[in-house]
């Protein structure tokens, strides 16, 4: 990667220093390593947050995302629907990169299957992908050709049944 930075640092120079309202600056060595903290950090004040507020919220939901490379929208503007019972919601990236981890907690008696759904259909009106870079797991549904690798490495749906919220029967 050490190799890039040259080249990285010349195009923020060229493309975004010449950009009204947008900069950059350059991490010291301590810097870099407050900001990879934060990061963690970041990726644990949710789960944190509905630790600490279990009686009144709902678990977790939490999006990996990825947004199509010209997507400008990388704050989600959700309607009154998806927000009247929003207690928190958290959302960090990767540099230079459209994938998004969103992190959403609800007050308790939301019906979260509701407020998953409505949101990925809305990610997938946009063109996003889901998840952006971990296995689908049980939580999302696989796309055809991820569905056709897995039958293909486990054609009798033994090692990981369910896997993209596929049949859980054995084959």
């Amino acid at each position: 990667a050490d190799e890039a930075i040259d080249e990285a640092r010349q195009y923020l120079e060229n493309d975004w220093g010449r950009t009204d309202g947008v900069g950059f600056f350059e991490c010291s060595e301590r810097e870099q390593e407050a900001a990879l903290l934060h990061r963690f950090s970041a990726a644990g004040a949710g789960l944190r947050y509905q630790n600490l507020y279990q009686r009144t919220t709902e678990e977790v939901l939490s999006l990996d995302i990825a947004l199509l490379s010209n997507d400008p929208d990388w704050i989600e503007d959700l309607p009154e629907e998806l927000t009247k019972d929003l207690v928190l919601d958290l959302s960090y990236g990767h540099y230079l990169c459209h994938v998004f981890h969103n992190i959403y907690v609800y007050r308790r008696g939301t019906d979260m299957e509701r407020v998953k759904t409505l949101m990925l259909e809305r990610l997938k009106a946009r063109g996003a992908k889901f998840p952006a870079e971990h296995n689908v797991g049980h939580l999302y549904e696989s796309e055809p050709v991820v569905e056709q690798f897995h039958r293909k490495l486990d054609p009798t749906n033994t090692f990981n049944p369910g896997i993209g919220k596929t049949s859980k029967k054995r084959m």
